[in-house]
């Protein structure tokens, strides 16, 4: 139709001929008036039809383009991937963790069963599979009802498709508002024409949040009812798909009954669409509701400690994102087995200690048994030690106590079991000792007690006391520390403790804390000699010595542990029996520089200061870091990249990070930031890096574009000076201050360690194959108690553990280097012997730097530092004392002191202002250092016997 606005037509037209009727009629004119007057009614509307149209139609197309024009990108729904956690596994394959914001088991459509379909459909869109994205008649359905509940001052009913429902979880709000609606069906409409109905439908089922902190319907129906997607009954299919209206108003626990209900309607609906029988939705309906939501399972006892150095890694490398909704599957080093040994020998260490220094009283203690029975469900049991129970005295006479448990059971604490709860004082001193039950513990206590086992046979002739279950009497140690063990061969940690239990503190003491970590140092101070012109038979004078800290401050006197000295020793002696005088000695002579570099290659250190003290171990360092550098020298002087995590894959199985464990250890992948760049800055990629990079299984190590090895010296030092040093340090065991250690019956090599005032007490060794250190102190550093060593308080620990880990190992041997000379001699002097002598041991030497008279080639003594002059002078015929690569030893006067000019560790020793970094707090005199003028320095604090390194 042509619509025209002149002449005899149109409009103009048909008005006329809607006036003619009313002119003075004539004859058969009035019946034609009136079928023209109809004729041009019926125009006029149509007219009026055509431009009421348009004019919606431009209506809608404005709408259209002004909502359009702000709508949200769409295309993320395109390539949309399920939000998922990061599972974390040990090594032998079980799930430790499951870092995850939204708890999710990804499905694919053809994996749901159609029962869950159906009975989602049923509930929220059953024309699904009908409509374009928006269903008209739902609308329709949902305004005429809405009129009402409007009037009723009621929400709205909502008529959203699965679509709908979709693009407003993804894209918008959940905003009551036409703008929001208008959004969502666009938005809907554009969906449906770029993705498939099943594609809309796995995506909802995967996404939607079903209560109790679940998404997806395979992670509900695991919450739920512990089952998967295949064994559920039309039932809790129904009662998943009742869900997505409102989780929490359907909660089954506390809205059951709104619950059942939902259940129901929704089982009918199943039965109206055909996809239940009548029968069988009756019989669904009859069934009790049966959904009870569980926690989520706790990481499996003790892995803590080690799934946080494993989430904060990740954290690191791939941000927060991936980690908690990128699906990565993460496989780790972690061995259950010699976790469980760890914990075993470390709790039981800690107790032994805190056993020796008495008793800090009960728990809590109430006004009498009744409140303090009540009392007792208030406190969480220790959670460390899962067979210790918290009770409730009730009352006690001369030879015990009598308690009672949360469970009600009673039982008794015999006097025996309370004679070691002395009293302890704040310097870890003992009070008197304990001659009755009452002087321990009274009626209104709550302890903490143990089964000792089956009670005490009753009286036979019916009297006296009646027989109880017998608990002896504990409480958790307020020390702490830390335990690791790991591979020597690859880096790999296989177990991790960084405190009493992880839910107490969070705190890691193994990675975390900073501590000082005494004669441990000591291995790298020697092997530092040992790469020098010195022998594991070369001669020290063990004596007094004093060394500067500084201008206008006192000469710096170390002293043994035991107060003595004595005199002429090997070096091999000398760390066997961990002589302070000796070493402080041999650190003056070979210079304060060298054993830095070698401190920081083996990574115990950033940046070692050039203070003598550091040989005697007043640094900080973390057991994470001494574990591995023992380990290293345990790896023959190379390399190792110590972790926790061996292989990170995505979600479609690209592997993003993976150790190198075969041909070089120290290796690895890595997709973002390099490992660790704070610690090792010598991680350099080969190539250019592309993150983007596809690298599946099977591609060698060095193929991955993200290919990294470290520069470092590979190896660290000299092998034969390795070999000696892992000599030495196994006559720490079986000779020294480790001698409990030798207790395990094979093969070990380790060192003690114990900071000033006792503070500190270490023990890091190794076999063949498995590296492992503890350290015990207070959080806040205070003594461990008079004569509280590493020998005494870690090296048990470490002793349990490697007994349990090598029980059913054969006893191998350390390898030994083809290279080197190996020479009979008597490990007390250092000098050839016969077979025969009981003190005979195999030394390994350079070729030709063997021991061939009394002495060594090397004397280092208080009375005689031979000078370049003193060449032809050689003491019993030895060879003058050779110093270290670039050090200078001239000028050298008794005791050890060097004059005015002379030089040591390659510079001259500054005059400059001091640092407040020696051990014990009392400034070290700095080699080629200084600080900046006006540097404020600390008093000096009085030094113990043995500072810088007790034992």
């Amino acid at each position: 139709m042509k619509l025209r606005y002149g002449g005899t037509g149109g409009l103009r037209g048909s008005f006329r001929a809607m006036l003619r009727p009313f002119r003075r009629p004539s004859g058969a004119a009035v019946l034609t008036g009136a079928t023209n007057f109809l004729r041009g009614l019926v125009q006029l509307v149509f007219v009026l039809g055509v431009l009421g149209a348009i004019f919606v139609a431009g209506a809608v197309a404005l709408a259209i383009a002004h909502f359009s024009h702000d709508l949200p990108d769409h295309q993320q729904l395109l390539t949309y991937q399920p939000a998922s956690g990061t599972k974390v596994y040990a090594g032998d394959g079980s799930l430790m963790a499951e870092f995850a914001t939204e708890h999710r088991i990804i499905t694919p459509l053809k994996a749901i069963p159609p029962l869950v379909v159906h009975a989602f459909l049923a509930a929220e869109d059953r024309d699904f599979y009908n409509h374009n994205g928006v269903n008209p008649l739902a609308v329709m359905r949902a305004a005429l009802s809405d009129v009402a509940r409007y009037g009723r001052g009621q929400r709205p009913l909502g008529a959203s498709t699965i679509t709908q429902q979709l693009v407003r979880h993804f894209l918008l709000t959940n905003e009551v508002s036409v703008s929001r609606k208008v959004k969502e069906a666009l938005l809907a409409y554009r969906i449906e024409s770029q993705l498939s109905k099943d594609r809309i439908l796995e995506i909802y089922l995967n996404e939607i949040y079903l209560g109790a902190g679940t998404y997806g319907v395979a992670g509900a129906a695991d919450v739920y009812f512990g089952k998967p997607l295949d064994r559920l009954t039309p039932a809790e299919a129904a009662f998943l798909a009742a869900l997505p209206k409102a989780p929490n108003n359907y909660n089954p626990v506390h809205h059951a009954d709104a619950a059942l209900a939902r259940r129901n309607w929704v089982l009918d609906g199943m039965a109206d669409e055909g996809w239940l029988t009548a029968a069988e939705a009756q019989t669904a309906k009859a069934q009790p509701l049966a959904a009870t939501p569980r926690a989520l399972p706790e990481p499996p006892r003790g892995t803590g400690y080690f799934v946080e150095e494993v989430r904060r890694e990740l954290l690191d490398r791939f941000g927060e994102k991936m980690v908690y909704e990128g699906g990565l599957t993460v496989r780790t080093s972690y061995v259950p087995v010699y976790q469980a040994m760890a914990e075993r020998a470390y709790h039981n260490g800690l107790i032994e200690y805190d056993r020796r220094h008495g008793w800090r009283g009960a728990v809590a203690h109430l006004a009498n048994a009744a409140a303090a029975q009540s009392a007792l469900f208030g406190i969480a049991d220790p959670g460390a030690m899962p067979n210790w129970k918290l009770a409730a005295v009730t009352s006690v006479d001369n030879l015990g106590a009598n308690i009672t448990l949360k469970t009600g059971a009673t039982g008794r604490i015999p006097l025996d079991e309370l004679r070691w709860a002395r009293r302890t004082t704040p310097d870890q001193r003992l009070g008197s000792a304990v001659y009755r039950a009452q002087e321990v513990v009274s009626s209104g206590d709550v302890v903490m007690v143990e089964a000792l086992g089956s009670a005490p046979p009753a009286p036979a002739n019916g009297k006296g006391v009646v027989s109880q279950p017998l608990y002896g009497l504990r409480q958790v140690p307020d020390v702490g520390g830390g335990f690791m063990a790991m591979d020597p061969k690859t880096g790999r940690v296989f177990a991790l403790i960084g405190g009493w239990g992880y839910h107490d503190s969070q705190f890691d003491r193994a990675i975390q804390a900073m501590r000082q970590p005494g004669s441990s140092i000591k291995p790298f101070v020697y092997v530092t000699a040992l790469q020098g012109d010195y022998t594991p038979s070369s001669m020290i004078e063990d004596a007094p010595i004093e060394l500067p800290q500084g201008p206008g401050l006192p000469m710096w006197s170390p002293a043994n542990y035991e107060g003595n000295y004595v005199g002429q020793t090997t070096l091999r002696q000398a760390l066997v029996h961990s002589r302070n005088l000796a070493t402080a000695r041999l650190a003056s002579l070979i210079g304060m520089a060298p054993i830095a570099k070698t401190i920081e290659q083996f990574n115990i250190m950033n940046k070692m200061p050039l203070y003598y003290s550091m040989a005697l171990g007043a640094g900080d360092t973390t057991l994470y870091r001494m574990t591995s550098a023992y380990a290293m020298l345990d790896n023959g002087g190379h390399w190792l990249n110590t972790s926790v995590i061996d292989a990170v894959q995505d979600r479609d199985g690209r592997i993003l990070y993976e150790k190198g464990t075969t041909t070089c250890a120290a290796c690895f992948i890595a997709a973002g930031p390099r490992l660790s760049p704070d610690t090792d800055p010598a991680y350099v990629a080969s190539g250019q890096p592309d993150p983007s990079a596809v690298w599946l299984k099977g591609a060698t190590l060095a193929d991955h574009p993200l290919f990294y090895k470290p520069t470092r010296p590979d190896p660290l030092i000299d092998p034969i000076a390795d070999q000696q040093i892992v000599s030495m340090m196994e006559g720490v065991v079986q000779q020294g201050t480790g001698i409990k250690v030798a207790a395990v019956g094979k093969p070990i090599a380790g060192k003690t360690g114990t900071s000033s005032d006792w503070f500190d007490a270490w023990f890091v060794g190794f076999s063949p194959d498995i590296a492992a250190g503890a350290y015990v102190g207070f959080d806040t550093p205070r003594t461990l108690g008079d004569g509280e060593t590493g020998g005494n308080v870690a090296a048990p620990i470490f002793r349990d553990f490697m007994a349990d880990a090598l029980k059913d190992q054969p006893a191998l041997p350390f390898p030994q280097n083809p290279g080197a000379d190996m020479v009979l001699v008597n490990s007390i002097t250092g000098q050839p012997t016969a077979a025969g002598d009981k003190d005979a041991i195999l030394e390994a030497f350079r070729p030709g730097a063997g021991p061939t008279s009394r002495y060594n080639s090397q004397i280092a003594s208080s009375h005689s530092y031979p000078s370049s002059q003193e060449t032809a002078d050689a003491i019993d015929g030895a060879a003058p004392v050779a110093p270290m690569p670039g050090s200078q030893m001239a000028n050298v006067p008794m005791g050890g002191m060097p004059m005015a000019g002379s030089q040591m560790a390659n510079g001259p020793i500054q005059t400059g202002t001091m640092s407040n970094a020696a051990m014990g707090g009392t400034p070290m005199m700095p080699v080629n250092a200084r600080l900046a003028p006006g540097t404020v320095l600390p008093p000096p604090r009085a030094l113990m016997p043995g500072t810088g390194g007790l034992y």
